[in-house]
């Protein structure tokens, strides 16, 4: 193995691992809730669906940041690096507060958004006002998780989500169920367990930080204090970061509103298929963070032919992963559905979605890494957000809005007309990535 790909998975394999490790826990999670039935499987998914949104917006400004982050630590300035971690920090602390509010304060009229079904609303409110203090610990976990990884330390973040998805899988089979001395909750019982798992995870990052044994630091003064023009240089390039994630995130979420339009078991399906989905991309956060670090040590290097070269080089390497990975979804779908506790008709659908996803998943494990790691690693987030924008709300949301409320097509063909926005997409982010313009330093 040449030195580049062992640099590779020396940052891949263990965000890779981490994200096995959450998608295989948040699917036993997932199965749990789903032998209560349809309605907490639509309650839960609706409100997952929320803090999806929330999760999104802060991986744009994580994001953002590790664009500095990556291109200061080819430089070691480590001054650097912590400061523009304190900057990110006060930002994705106050969209947090805005999610605990509506989550915390006005959960009932956010789920009618969605859906109609008073019993959804119900058991959705209960689950949203019990896990709303984790819009603040999850925003401030990933934050240190993205430095971590982009200054060569992942295998810390690995070691953190096995420990808290650990605490959230037996604490939401404990108290679902009420194992041994713990009273059977239900779907409150869920909300406690990730309550619980999200404080002990952000209470592992504080102590990895107050050791000061690695390069990434935060002090209490980092996070209060306040430069104006360094605040303005990072924004100028993690705004449209931020902006993309975000609105990307809602666009996304109109997907759900369709097919919760659609009804409760079209709304349950998606749940279903996003679990599963989400292990064909248990290798993008490992290959979309080799490519920032790779790409964006170089970059801030000035060593601009090399990084075009790790560029080409991570997506082929994706390439052939993700064909694998597709191939393991559709194999595995009938025997992961079977798992759940709804009707026959649900679990077909739901099978037969994922040999789409299977198929559609090179398509776009490609557009992923060639927007998320390489146009942003060069600071070119402004073509890297119109060009995913565009493509989303002029193309993917207005076909799935008219196929599954107009047209009234059933929901495999629904998730179909999901498709042209991601071959378009595609074609554009090769056309951009060849142009050469992401090729830049943006810390000199």
């Amino acid at each position: 193995m040449s030195s580049f790909y062992k640099r590779v998975a020396a940052i891949a394999v263990p965000i890779t691992l981490q994200n096995i490790i959450v998608m295989s826990l948040n699917l036993v999670d997932n199965l749990v809730i789903g032998q209560l039935g349809a309605v907490p499987i639509a309650a839960v998914g609706l409100i997952t669906q929320l803090m999806f949104i929330l999760m999104i917006t802060t991986f744009g400004a994580a994001g953002g940041a590790s664009i500095f982050v990556s291109q200061y630590w080819g430089k070691r300035d480590l001054v650097n690096i912590e400061k523009t971690l304190g900057h990110i920090v006060k930002i994705t602390l106050a969209i947090g507060t805005l999610f605990f509010v509506l989550l915390f304060f006005f959960p009932g009229r956010v789920l009618s958004v969605f859906t109609t079904d008073h019993r959804v609303i119900e058991v959705g409110t209960v689950y949203a006002r019990v896990i709303a203090p984790t819009a603040f610990m999850s925003s401030f976990s990933f934050v240190i998780a993205m430095a971590l990884r982009t200054v060569e330390k992942a295998k810390i973040p690995m070691l953190m989500s096995a420990g808290a998805l650990t605490v959230n899988t037996v604490g939401t089979v404990a108290l679902v169920f009420g194992l041994g001395p713990f009273p059977e909750l239900g779907v409150l019982g869920a909300a406690i367990a990730t309550l619980l798992s999200r404080a002990f995870e952000m209470a592992l990052y504080i102590f990895v930080i107050a050791r000061k044994k690695t390069p990434v630091r935060l002090s209490l003064g980092s996070i209060v204090g306040f430069d104006l023009t360094f605040f303005k240089r990072i924004m100028k390039y993690a705004l449209p970061v931020i902006a993309n994630e975000t609105f990307w995130s809602i666009g996304i979420t109109m997907y759900a509103v369709v097919l919760a339009r659609m009804g409760t078991d079209a709304l349950a399906t998606r749940n279903i298929v996003s679990t599963m989905e989400s292990l064909g991309f248990v290798f993008f956060g490992g290959l979309a963070s080799s490519t920032v670090v790779m790409v964006g040590t170089e970059l801030g290097n000035n060593a601009f032919t090399q990084a075009e070269e790790s560029a080409r080089r991570i997506l082929r390497l994706s390439f052939f992963i993700s064909i694998l990975a597709g191939m393991l979804i559709i194999v595995m779908s009938r025997v992961l559905v079977n798992l759940y506790n709804v009707d026959v008709v649900i679990r077909n659908t739901a099978v037969n979605v994922m040999l789409v996803l299977g198929i559609a998943l090179p398509l776009k494990l490609f557009n992923a890494i060639t927007i998320v790691g390489i146009l942003r690693s060069g600071g070119d987030t402004r073509a890297a957000m119109l060009l995913e924008l565009l493509c989303l709300w002029c193309i993917g949301v207005p076909l799935v809005a008219t196929t599954g409320l107009v047209l009234n097509w059933p929901v495999l063909l629904v998730y179909i007309a999901m498709l042209p926005e991601e071959v378009i997409k595609g074609l554009l982010g090769r056309q951009r990535m060849r142009s050469k313009k992401w090729l830049k330093n943006i810390v000199d």
